[in-house]
């Protein structure tokens, strides 16, 4: 019997390769140049300093941080401008330690990502600083990541929700991963509760419960503050999973003393964070009513209009927000490759088209409902918020419902999908089908990885070569180093989708010897 730590093999192994990707993407982006990442490393260097919120400024919240955090600000000269490289950005002058008083436009947000992240700029000072707050997230967010590799381990039919998997991670949630932002907690943290989730009700088993209840809980707490909208989404993927089972199911499980327990501490969480909604929110509220003339605030457009005006604004850009989704790096002004944004179009085209034609009864309806979120729940936000707030969307808001729609879909696509029943599936066509979808999603990550840093070494017009031989800027340790760390864990990440294919169920012995026990029974 193969050992029981496999899962646990599994995940070091994914959690190794998803922070390789996202530090490479934490070196190879200028400092800065995430979306609103100067606000988040300001507002994080407070937050670990003491500071929760600040006072009023006329751009902010006013905090007192290390110069390093505040000089991330200058940092726009190559911003909406795909032919500028980052070269043409100051350097930091000096170790940047001294203490600075500035201004966030991310003072209102809850303080619960930065003190998670923040803490390396209190031992590290510089640009060094700055870098390893990076780190920091990119490890948290790849850990909850890993845990849904890790989970589809332990299921009976692993190879279609491992492609689902690959296929929920999008260039551009590796690449919030690598920096400052709160959307990084919100995207992985959600993905892992709906695996756990999945988990419980699909393939129950009461050895893997408190395993499966912990991850849920872990994180959901760092997923639930992370932005206004966020305990939507942590809903989401604990309610989604439960249409999956009927009244029979849900009641054992709703009266199983840890599911209570855990549910309880999510429930806490959050109330919490929507408790601290009305503060967040106040950023736009003095967006509003401030003159212009008199407040550096962002006005965003179209305050004032209807809600129908803002859903229907939404359904246009549907195809915008979807490449966004799928990749759209810096202040979204380095758009992935068209040949990235085919690849993903069609994967997720291929899972919706075999959902259409595979599934039934509540797997339909659960089916339906991914859908029914994916494309409305946003449309919907943004309508409930235009009028008082304007259109705010951007493409990566939408991400949680786009990784729970592939993911989802591919779990209960694999119940249906015929199966011949071994244990280790031959070498034959699905191991090629699985081998081929792996390669096609290294090579469009790795593109996507290769176009933003040769955008950001030279600029997009320049020749590629120059980015090694000649480039504008380099991100520490080189642009091969890089590319060299990506692409290794791009190839270690699709190597862990094709050992779930392949590799042996770690409880087949126990199911055989009837030992294994549900805690409730698959009605779907």
């Amino acid at each position: 019997m193969p050992s029981k730590t496999a899962p646990w093999r599994v995940f070091l192994t994914a959690w190794v390769a998803l922070s390789l990707m996202s530090i490479a993407w934490a070196l190879a982006s200028p400092l800065g140049s995430g979306p609103d990442e100067p606000a988040h490393i300001i507002k994080a260097a407070s937050v670990v300093r003491g500071e929760l919120v600040g006072p009023q400024g006329d751009t902010g919240n006013i905090v007192e941080v290390p110069r390093s955090a505040a000089w991330t600000a200058t940092q726009d000269c190559y911003r909406f401008d795909l032919n500028q490289d980052a070269g043409c950005a100051p350097g930091l002058e000096g170790s940047g330690s001294e203490t600075v008083t500035t201004e966030t436009s991310a003072g209102y947000n809850n303080p619960v990502y930065y003190a998670a992240v923040g803490w390396p700029s209190l031992l590290l000072t510089g640009e060094s600083g700055l870098y390893a707050v990076r780190i920091v997230s990119a490890l948290i967010s790849s850990a909850m990541l890993a845990c849904a590799f890790m989970l589809v381990a332990g299921w009976q039919r692993r190879s279609v929700p491992a492609v689902g998997l690959l296929v929920a991670l999008t260039p551009m949630v590796i690449y919030v991963n690598g920096v400052v932002n709160p959307s990084a907690f919100e995207i992985s943290g959600s993905l892992a509760v709906f695996a756990a989730m999945l988990s419980i009700v699909l393939h129950p088993n009461r050895e893997l419960l408190v395993q499966r209840l912990t991850i849920v809980v872990i994180s959901a707490v760092l997923a639930l503050g992370a932005r206004t909208v966020s305990p939507l989404w942590v809903a989401l993927a604990i309610v989604l999973p439960l249409l999956l089972l009927g009244r029979r199911g849900l009641a054992p499980l709703l009266r199983n003393r840890a599911v209570i327990v855990s549910a309880i501490v999510v429930a806490l969480v959050a109330i919490a964070a929507v408790a601290w909604n009305p503060i967040s929110t106040r950023l736009a509220t003095d967006a509003r009513t401030t003159p212009s003339s008199t407040s550096g605030f962002e006005v965003f457009p179209d305050v004032g209009s209807s809600p129908l005006f803002g859903f229907m604004k939404m359904i246009t850009l549907s195809v915008t927000n979807g490449n966004d989704m799928i990749g759209n790096f810096g202040w979204m002004d380095t758009p992935v490759p068209d040949t990235t944004i085919v690849v993903w179009t069609v994967l997720l085209g291929a899972l919706v088209l075999a959902a259409i034609y595979l599934l039934r009864r509540r797997q339909a309806v659960f089916g339906l409902a991914l859908v029914l979120c994916f494309f409305f729940v946003p449309p919907l936000i943004q309508a409930a918020f235009i009028t008082t707030g304007g259109y705010i969307w951007q493409g990566r808001y939408g991400l949680p419902t786009l990784t729970m729609l592939a993911f989802g879909l591919a779990a209960v696509l694999a119940s249906v999908i015929p199966h011949k029943g071994k244990s280790r599936p031959p070498i034959g066509s699905a191991t090629r089908i699985v081998a081929v979808i792996a390669a096609v999603f290294v090579y469009a990550q790795s593109y996507a990885f290769a176009s933003a840093v040769h955008r950001f070494t030279v600029g997009s017009s320049t020749a590629w070569k120059q980015m090694v031989t000649q480039p504008a800027w380099a991100p520490p340790g080189g642009v091969v180093l890089s590319l060299a760390i990506f692409g290794a864990g791009a190839l270690l990440l699709a190597a862990v989708a094709l050992s779930l294919h392949l590799m042996k169920n770690p409880f087949d012995h126990d199911e055989k010897e009837g030992r294994r026990e549900d805690l409730t029974p698959r009605t779907v």
